[in-house]
């Protein structure tokens, strides 16, 4: 069967930015291998927030699949993951209720040793292990649900190459090469994929090399899309504030001038002042000199002549 490649947008977005999450570099595999091989029943140790499962679901929506999903998780975290409240729990429930509602979707709130007696042996087709990271741990849950997986089922395990800490499933991956057909991809702290029949996948494991160099392309890609869309938005943001700039500039300028007119009023008004009290002051020193002349003899006789005057003509 001829692989096909596609090019989804992961609905769940909307609601959870999980981008710089480690397993968000393998979506676009979980997701092609989803479509191209359409498993009927998928499983998932480990679901946290749920970068992996939404991606599973995404798929079966957008394939149109009958596939049942299960996600088995506490919730509550690990030395790993780190522990955490319910918030994690209802933001999973938010966004399965909102955008894969019509989904047959499993929420089991459950440890892995006590979901395993749910499953028939042999029953599921896909089966993602990501929980504890220790080399215990991961092998522990590996032994225990590997007679769950059909005989031509496919485990997927994360972390494959993380050997820091006390991390472990690099350690069993390596064992498990030795024993059973494997992909893995070298991008997001590793992804290995287990083939319980390689027969059946003998053409995509015959491409391991086309898509390791597919998908770790594509992951870059989008963190390089990703870098250059915040380059863009720094340089809209720069050039609003250069614009911004130049308009307070030359609001400053307008101010400016209009400082500078009214200066030259506030002057003008000054003058006009200088020039009023000037003449109330020469119309104060007639208006005195008048008062002295009113006063005078000489002015009290022509008064009396004036008043004559009048009389005789």
């Amino acid at each position: 069967m001829p692989w096909k490649y596609h090019q989804p947008k992961f609905e769940y977005e909307e609601k959870l930015q999980d981008t710089g999450y480690p397993w968000s570099g393998h979506r676009l595999f979980a997701y092609d291998f989803v479509r191209n091989f359409k498993p009927k029943t998928i499983v998932e140790l480990g679901t946290h927030w749920g970068t992996s499962f939404w991606s599973f679901c995404q798929a079966v929506k957008d394939e149109d699949l009958l596939t049942e999903l299960f996600a088995i998780d506490t919730w509550k975290g690990d030395e790993h993951a780190g522990f955490y409240g319910n918030e994690v729990f209802e933001k999973v429930k938010e966004i399965q209720k909102k955008y894969y509602k019509d989904l047959k979707i499993n929420l089991l709130r459950k440890t892995f040793d006590e979901a395993i007696s749910d499953f028939e042996d042999k029953s599921i087709d896909l089966l993602h292990i990501d929980g504890l990271h220790t080399y215990e741990a991961v092998k522990h849950d590996f032994e225990n649900w590997i007679s769950k997986v059909k005989d031509d089922g496919v485990i997927i395990f994360h972390d494959i190459f993380v050997n820091q800490n006390d991390f472990g499933v690099y350690k069993l991956w390596e064992e498990l090469k030795k024993k059973y057909k494997t992909i893995e991809f070298y991008h997001s702290f590793g992804l290995g994929v287990l083939f319980k029949n390689a027969e059946k996948y003998k053409e995509l494991i015959d491409r391991e090399k086309e898509l390791q160099m597919t998908y770790s392309f594509s992951n870059e890609s989008k963190k390089n899309w990703e870098i250059n869309k915040d380059l863009e938005i720094i340089q809209q943001k720069d050039s609003e504030i250069e614009q911004r700039d130049q308009i307070i500039q030359q609001k400053d300028s307008e101010i400016e001038q209009r400082d500078q007119i009214i200066q030259q009023k506030d002057s003008e008004i000054e003058q006009r002042d200088q020039i009023i009290q000037q003449k109330e002051q020469i119309i104060q020193e007639k208006e005195a000199e008048i008062a002295v002349m009113k006063s005078s003899k000489f002015w009290k006789m022509r008064e009396r002549y004036m008043g004559l005057k009048k009389f005789f003509s």
